[in-house]
């Protein structure tokens, strides 16, 4: 019985393994008709049903194209140039050779960068897979200027990065700045944040690390959108509007009033002395 108990625990966890590192796959169908150059489109994406032949994906992503059509075709690398000028030249760095209806080819993707190919039978058909960075997922930080909002509670400030931003974001009022620090190294070259009006007003500059960036902006009905340019040591990012939070807020109002009661309470002592 021992005999047998290791080879089995060898191929489980090596399935596990390979379920767990698993890459995503995106399928593209050539539908029927496609050999014909009147056809109205040569590729259908399965996930989005984009018929250009083009596709994004990430770094260790593959691609599969499904043969639904009853001619033969190949998928086939070429030069960006000559997809430009429609005198294609093959570049070797892949090519399916022929497949015929019910079949299918896969490429996986590792390295960053656009990769034409067209089928080598039918020319007019040819696509692009464009291979980019993962920029992350969706994360957030809550509480943003928590000691100057209104309600006390602050301001939720979402990002995409492949690592994290501190919690502890620097809010000056009187500089008119934000100031976000990232955690740890990131192989990202940008980060994506969502800033809500209500936190910082038409933000117009920004510095990485002390020096100043452009950026891209996008007005949302989250807020607005900036894109910042960032490497790999990138640490400090300060982002300057026109206003941050509203100057007389929360904790100013908090120490107003505090200070008002006091003031009420030694007089009114003083008076009762005095009587």
């Amino acid at each position: 019985m021992r005999v047998y108990l290791l080879p089995l625990l060898v191929l489980f966890v090596a399935g596990y393994a390979s379920l767990a590192f698993a890459e995503t796959t995106f399928e593209i169908k050539i539908p029927s008709g496609a050999s014909d150059p009147g056809a109205p489109f040569f590729w259908s994406e399965k996930s989005t049903g984009v018929t250009t032949g083009e596709i994004t994906v990430f770094p260790g992503d593959s691609v599969i194209w499904h043969n639904a059509d009853t001619a033969f075709h190949t998928i086939t690398s070429v030069s960006a140039d000559s997809i430009q000028t429609g005198e294609f030249e093959v570049d070797g760095k892949f090519d399916s050779g022929f497949f015929t209806a019910g079949k299918s080819f896969t490429q996986k993707f590792n390295d960053v960068g656009d990769f034409y190919y067209f089928c080598s039978i039918h020319p007019f058909m040819n696509g692009v897979v464009h291979v980019v960075k993962n920029p992350g997922n969706v994360k957030s930080i809550d509480n943003v200027g928590s000691g100057f909002s209104d309600d006390g509670l602050g301001f939720k400030v979402k990002y995409i990065l492949d690592t994290n931003l501190q919690k502890a974001v620097h809010v000056n009022p009187d500089e008119k700045s934000l100031t976000f620090r990232i955690s740890g190294s990131s192989g990202n070259d940008q980060i994506t944040l969502v800033l809500p009006p209500k936190l910082i007003e038409n933000p117009n500059a920004v510095f990485v690390d002390g020096v100043m960036t452009e950026f891209e902006s996008e007005s949302t009905s989250s807020g607005t959108k900036l894109i910042l340019p960032i490497t790999a040591d990138s640490k400090d990012i300060k982002i300057m509007g026109t206003k941050v939070i509203p100057e007389f807020g929360f904790l100013a109002i908090s120490i107003l009033s505090i200070g008002v009661v006091s003031m009420l309470f030694l007089t009114r002592s003083k008076l009762l002395m005095f009587r």
